[in-house]
C-alpha cells in the first residue's frame, strides 16, 4: 500500500509542477481586468489628432521668473448654469513622436462669477501639487449649478516646461469648456489674462475658448473619405426648414479633412472664407435677419469643426450662403466650395440632423446634399461635445491603466515561468527520489522475504524433509523385517513408502519455489511436468499464449497457480473419466487466464463449485468459473490480475 501511494504521488507531481504556482490566481485576475478594459475601450470613441488644427490654445509669456499668480478670466457671452468645467491640456510631440502634456498648472484654483458680482470656489488645488500625467481633459464638477457669468483660474505654481521653448516654466492650456447640460457656454467667451503669449493666430488668450483643439469630437471610424458636398460654383446658398420655430444659438461647419494624403495643407480645401447665416420665421424670408456673418479672405481652416456662437434667435427657416472657398492647389483658377457636415444647435443639441437642405436656384437637387446633415464627417461619426470630452478622458485613463496592467501581467507571467521551471525541477527531483525510495523499499522487502523464505525452506528441509525421509526409510526396514508379510501388510507398507517418497519430492519442490530457484523457469514447463505426473497416458493438448506474463509472477503466485492446476487435473482423474485434456493460457489487457478443459462426463448434477479450487482462486485474487455439461466435459477457468 505504501509503494502504491508513492507511485501515485510520483505520477501527480509532474502535473502539479506544470501548474503556474501561487502567482496563477494573480495572473488570471490581471488577464480578466485586461479583457474588461479592452471591452470597455472598444465601446469608447477614438478621436484622431488633427493634422492641421485651427489654433493651439493659450500660453503665458516666456519667462524664466514669471510673476505669480497668473490669472485667467473668462466671461461668457451669456449667463448659464454651469455644472461641469473641463480643462484640456496643451500638448507637444516628444522624440518618440508621442503626444505629451505641458504647461498644466501644478497649483491653482477655479472660481465662478455670480450675477451679483461675487465669486465662489469650484476647485481649490493651491495647497498641494495637482496630479497629472497625460493628455486627457481634467474635469471639475460644479455642485449646485447656479447662474454663472464666467470663470476665474488663478495659477500659483507652474510646471516645468519640457518643450524647446526657452522659458523654464509656463502655463499652457489647449481649451476651456464650461458645460451647462450639453452646451459649451465658454465657446466664444472673452478672455483676459495677466500673462499671455500672442503668437500669430495659433497661440493667444482668445484661442482658449474658440472651440478649436488638437482633437476633433468624432468617433474615428472613416467610411468614405470622399463623402463630401462639393460644388465648383463661386458661391452657394443652402436653405433649411426646421419644421417649427427653434432657438438657434450655435453653428458648426465641418471642413473636409484630407489626412489620408499625409499633407496637412490639403485639409480644409474648399472651406468658405465668406459665411452668411440668415434666419426667418416666414418661408419667403421676408422677415430675415442676419444671425452670423464672417468675411475673412485670409482664413486658414484646419481639420476640426468651425464652431461659432450665435445670439439666441427664435426662427424656423435658415439660409446659409457660402463664398470664396479655399483654393484647391490641384485646380488652378477653378473655384470650389466643399464641406462634410453642417450643424445647427439649440442649447448644445443638434437640431438639424437629417434635414435635407435645398440649394437656392438649383434646377435639380444635388445627390450629396443629404450627407451634409447625416451626423458624419469624412473622418467618422460626430459626437456631442460633452459626451466626447467624457469619453476622451475615460479612454486615456483606461489606456494608461491598460498599459500598467499589461506590464504587471508580463512581470507576473515571467515570475510564473520561473516558478514553473523551479517547480518542475523540484518535482522531477522529488519523483526521482520517490522512485529511488520505492526501489530501495522493494529491494529491502525482497531481502527480508528472501531471508524468511530461506529460513522456512531450511526448517522444512531439516524438519519435514528429514522426517518424511525417515518415515520412508523406516517403512522399508519394517517391510524387510517381516519374513512373510500378508497381502494387506504389503499393500499398506508399499502405500506408506510411496506416500512418504511423494511427500518428500513435493516438499523438495515446494522448498525450491520458496527459495526462488524456479522463479526464472518457464512456467509452461512446470505445467507440462505436473500434467505428465497426474494424467499419465491421457492425451494432453496445450496452448500457452503470452506465457511470459505468467513467468513474471511472484514465486508464491506461481506456486498457487501450480497447486490450482494440480487440483483441477486431479479432479479430472478422479471424476471425469476423460480421454482428452486441454490446458490454455492467455492475457487480455491486465488479466491473466488459465483454462483447463476435458471431454469427460461432466460434473454431477447440482455441482457448481469446487471448494479447493475456489480457495486457490481467492489466494490469487482472482475469480473461478466452472462450466460443465453432462457427457460433454468440463471447463475450469481462472482469471486474475497480474
Amino acid at each position: 500500500m505504501f509503494s502504491k501511494d508513492l507511485l501515485l504521488i510520483a505520477i501527480l507531481l509532474p502535473e502539479l509542477a506544470s501548474a503556474r504556482g501561487p502567482f496563477s490566481s494573480r495572473s488570471d485576475s490581471i488577464q480578466q481586468d485586461i479583457e474588461q478594459l479592452e471591452t470597455e475601450l472598444g465601446s469608447l470613441a477614438t478621436s484622431p489628432v488633427n493634422s492641421s488644427p485651427w489654433t493651439l490654445g493659450y500660453s503665458s509669456t516666456q519667462s524664466e521668473s514669471p510673476t505669480l499668480p497668473i490669472i485667467i478670466e473668462i466671461m461668457f457671452p451669456q449667463t448659464a448654469e454651469i455644472d461641469l468645467v473641463a480643462l484640456l491640456p496643451a500638448t507637444f510631440t516628444d522624440d518618440q513622436n508621442q503626444l505629451q502634456p505641458f504647461g498644466f498648472p501644478l497649483r491653482f484654483s477655479i472660481e465662478r462669477f455670480l450675477p451679483d458680482g461675487s465669486s465662489e470656489l469650484i476647485a481649490d488645488h493651491r495647497e498641494s501639487d495637482y496630479p497629472f500625467s497625460d493628455i486627457e481633459p481634467r474635469l471639475f464638477p460644479c455642485p449646485n449649478p447656479v447662474p454663472t457669468r464666467g470663470l476665474k483660474i488663478t495659477v500659483t505654481k507652474l510646471s516645468t516646461n519640457p518643450t524647446w521653448w526657452p522659458a523654464s516654466h509656463a502655463v499652457a492650456l489647449s481649451e476651456v469648456f464650461a458645460f451647462a447640460d450639453e452646451q459649451n457656454s465658454a465657446l466664444g467667451s472673452k478672455v483676459k489674462t495677466t500673462s499671455s503669449l500672442e503668437f500669430s493666430y495659433f497661440w493667444g488668450a482668445n484661442c482658449l475658448t474658440d472651440g478649436f483643439s488638437l482633437f476633433s469630437p468624432i468617433d474615428h471610424k472613416p467610411r468614405n473619405p470622399q463623402r463630401n458636398f462639393t460644388t465648383t460654383a463661386e458661391s452657394v446658398a443652402l436653405q433649411f426648414d426646421l419644421g417649427k420655430k427653434r432657438l438657434i444659438d450655435e453653428l458648426h461647419l465641418w471642413p473636409v479633412a484630407y489626412s489620408q494624403h499625409n499633407f496637412p495643407a490639403s485639409s480644409g480645401i474648399g472651406f468658405p472664407r465668406e459665411i452668411l447665416l440668415e434666419g426667418a420665421t416666414q418661408s419667403d424670408y421676408s422677415d430675415r435677419q442676419t444671425l452670423f456673418k464672417k468675411d475673412s479672405s485670409n482664413i486658414r481652416p484646419g481639420a476640426g469643426p468651425f464652431m461659432k456662437r450665435i445670439d439666441p434667435t427664435e426662427i424656423r427657416y435658415l439660409r446659409l450662403t457660402l463664398k470664396n472657398g479655399l483654393p484647391d492647389f490641384r485646380r488652378k483658377n477653378r473655384p470650389v466650395i466643399s464641406l462634410t457636415e453642417i450643424e445647427f444647435l439649440e442649447k448644445g443639441r443638434v437640431i438639424s440632423r437629417g434635414l435635407r437642405p435645398r440649394i437656392v436656384g438649383a434646377k435639380k437637387p444635388s445627390p450629396m446634399l443629404e450627407q451634409l446633415t447625416d451626423g458624419n464627417s469624412n473622418e467618422g461619426s460626430i459626437l456631442a461635445m460633452r459626451d466626447w470630452i467624457i469619453q476622451f478622458k475615460r479612454r486615456v485613463e483606461l489606456e494608461r491603466k491598460l498599459d500598467s496592467l499589461r506590464q504587471d501581467f508580463t512581470e507576473t507571467s515571467q515570475k510564473e515561468e520561473r516558478f514553473s521551471e523551479i517547480a518542475l525541477l523540484v518535482a522531477l527531483g522529488t519523483v526521482a527520489l520517490l522512485l529511488l525510495i520505492i526501489w530501495l523499499v522493494r529491494i529491502s522487502a525482497r531481502r527480508r522475504w528472501s531471508k524468511v523464505r530461506e529460513r522456512i525452506a531450511c526448517d522444512l528441509h531439516d524438519e519435514v524433509g528429514a522426517n518424511v525421509s525417515s518415515i520412508a526409510h523406516t517403512a522399508e526396514l519394517l517391510h524387510e523385517t517381516i519374513p512373510q508379510p500378508s497381502e494387506t501388510q504389503t499393500r499398506l507398507l508399499t502405500n506408506l513408502i510411496e506416500s512418504a517418497r511423494l511427500t518428500s519430492r513435493e516438499t523438495k519442490h515446494f522448498i525450491s519455489f520458496i527459495e526462488g530457484e524456479n522463479h526464472e523457469l518457464d512456467l509452461s514447463e512446470q505445467f507440462n511436468k505436473v500434467a505428465d505426473q497426474i494424467l499419465g497416458t491421457i492425451p494432453l493438448t496445450t496452448s500457452y499464449d503470452n506465457i511470459r506474463s505468467f513467468n513474471q509472477l511472484e514465486p508464491d503466485a506461481k506456486w498457487n497457480l501450480l497447486l490450482f492446476l494440480k487440483e483441477a487435473l486431479n479432479n479430472i482423474i478422479k471424476h471425469a473419466q476423460a480421454t482428452k485434456v486441454q490446458i490454455a493460457t492467455k492475457r487480455i489487457s491486465s488479466n491473466l487466464h488459465l483454462d483447463v478443459k476435458d471431454n469427460g462426463q461432466g460434473l454431477p448434477e447440482g455441482t457448481t463449485d469446487c471448494r479447493h479450487l475456489s480457495q486457490r482462486a481467492k489466494l490469487l485474487g482472482g475469480t473461478l468459473d466452472i462450466t460443465s455439461e453432462s457427457g460433454k466435459g468440463t471447463r475450469t477457468s481462472l482469471t486474475f490480475k497480474k
